[in-house]
């Protein structure tokens, strides 16, 4: 306490670049997971879980809003990511900030899952690339396990194919043409 933070050594002229867990903010949790719908119990037992889980959304986003207030405050650049598939994602209802990317589906850029997904930059704003490569088998979120801890995936349905992660790193952080991708996503 009242040490040094992790923040110290980052600088502007470093990328931060964060992924918040999904369950408590993806439309797909909302409403089920916090109306009961989904619980499949009686109501009664339903509002003790409905009230941890909104805790733990409340929780959550105050750390989003926090991390977003130091970056702002050191001027550091920073992009987050969020599965973003609806009007019912709490980012959209609620962040200081719409996402500067919405990426409906990234198996077109060579991931395993369609997964829509938001991200938001702070600090630095996206380029805009090209590139495409949908090569990959789709795997379906739903169909996978989930992870045994609430607020959490499993690893599987977390992963970001290697494909996907540099052809988005050069699409919208680095504005690079890829030599060996596919023709234009459009």
């Amino acid at each position: 306490m009242g040490g040094g933070s992790v923040f110290d050594s980052i600088t502007p002229d470093d990328l931060i670049i964060a992924f918040f867990p999904c369950v408590y903010f993806t439309g797909s949790s909302n409403p089920p997971l916090f109306n009961g719908s989904a619980l499949h119990k009686p109501m009664v037992d339903c509002i003790p879980i409905i009230i941890d889980r909104n805790q733990k959304r409340s929780k959550m986003y105050e750390l989003l809003l926090q991390f977003c207030g130091i970056v702002y405050k050191r001027n550091l650049r920073m992009i987050f990511e969020n599965p973003y598939d609806d009007s019912m994602h709490y980012l959209k209802n609620n962040f200081i900030k719409k996402p500067a990317i919405f990426d409906k589906n990234r198996m077109q850029r060579g991931d395993y899952f369609r997964k829509p997904t938001g991200y938001w930059f702070i600090n630095c704003e996206p380029t805009y690339g090209e590139s495409f490569q949908n090569d990959k088998k789709q795997k379906i979120v739903r169909n996978l396990p989930s992870a045994k801890g609430d607020g959490l995936c499993s690893e599987e349905r977390s992963i970001i194919s290697p494909d996907y992660a540099r052809n988005w790193i050069c699409d919208f952080v680095l504005g690079k043409t890829q030599q060996l991708i596919q023709g234009k996503l459009f």
